[in-house]
């Protein structure tokens, strides 16, 4: 059993059931009856998202539950090839090659894991829109304040089609840099903190990061506001995950390397008569 497990013909079957699941997921996301699912479960944990509102329209959902066990399957496969082909071979002659990939399997397990657990573990809450003088309770108790918004640049980009938006952030009549919000936190009734926060500079208090993903404007003319839309994320695993994926990355480039001209012998001959 776990000899076809950890052969070349099931790792094929379930890497081609992966690209299939992901391709559909990209046709549902692109149909309107379904973005509105798609941006629900992009807000909150998926764990979250999974024991409520994913069922009340519940495609999205089964197409999702689906996708897990397919990559459930995947990691059954590199587990069993793993265990059964790469760690007996380690004795063999070139004991490099054969303990860099085994390494790359076991990163990539950890990596594979480590997905998994982000979808419960944590708090995570995107597209939060706040406008100057709005709070927002955090899962500590504390509450998170929008205090003002100082953006130099033409509020009307704001309202600009996406495409047009981008053609602006392009040319750079978008200041990035010199556009920003001020945060006000507080605990218990008491001041904490006030945090200068900017586009791709986040800011991170006792491990939760706040990430201003867009500004936002709303209403017209003389009575409108430049408000933030923010991502608030906290997870314990999020550094472990990325040292975790950067690590793989350079064990599959220095395996590369190791392989340019002679090729490992990790089982997959011995699989294919499988």
């Amino acid at each position: 059993m776990w000899e076809k497990l950890s052969s070349l013909k099931f790792t094929l079957a379930s890497l081609g059931g992966l690209m299939l699941l992901l391709a559909l997921g990209m046709v549902l996301s692109r149909i309107n009856a379904f973005a509105l699912q798609f941006d629900a479960m992009n807000r909150t944990l998926l764990l979250e998202w999974l024991q409520g509102p994913a069922w009340s329209a519940p495609t999205v959902a089964i197409w999702f539950v689906v996708l897990c066990l397919g990559v459930g399957v995947m990691l059954l496969n590199l587990g069993a090839c793993t265990f059964t082909r790469l760690l007996p071979r380690l004795r063999g002659a070139n004991k490099v090659k054969g303990w860099v990939l085994t390494l790359v399997h076991l990163v990539m397990l950890a990596v594979l894991l480590g997905h998994g657990a982000e979808m419960g573990l944590g708090y995570k809450r995107e597209n939060l829109v706040l406008l100057p003088g709005q709070s927002h309770q955090l899962p500590d108790g504390g509450s998170l304040t929008l205090e003002r918004v100082d953006f130099k640049d033409d509020p009307a980009i704001l309202n600009l089609p996406y495409v047009q938006a981008r053609w602006v952030l392009v040319r750079g009549k978008f200041r990035a840099w010199e556009n920003s919000a001020a945060l006000y936190f507080a605990k218990d009734g008491q001041a904490a903190a006030r945090e200068e926060i900017r586009m791709l500079r986040p800011v991170v208090r006792d491990g939760v990061r706040y990430t201003l993903m867009e500004y936002h404007r709303q209403g017209e003319g003389d009575q409108a506001q430049v408000g933030v839309m923010l991502a608030i994320t906290a997870n314990p695993l999020t550094t472990l995950f990325f040292v975790a994926y950067a690590l793989w990355v350079v064990l599959y480039a220095f395996l590369a390397a190791l392989t340019w001209r002679t090729p490992v012998n990790n089982g997959a001959a011995a699989a294919i008569k499988d």
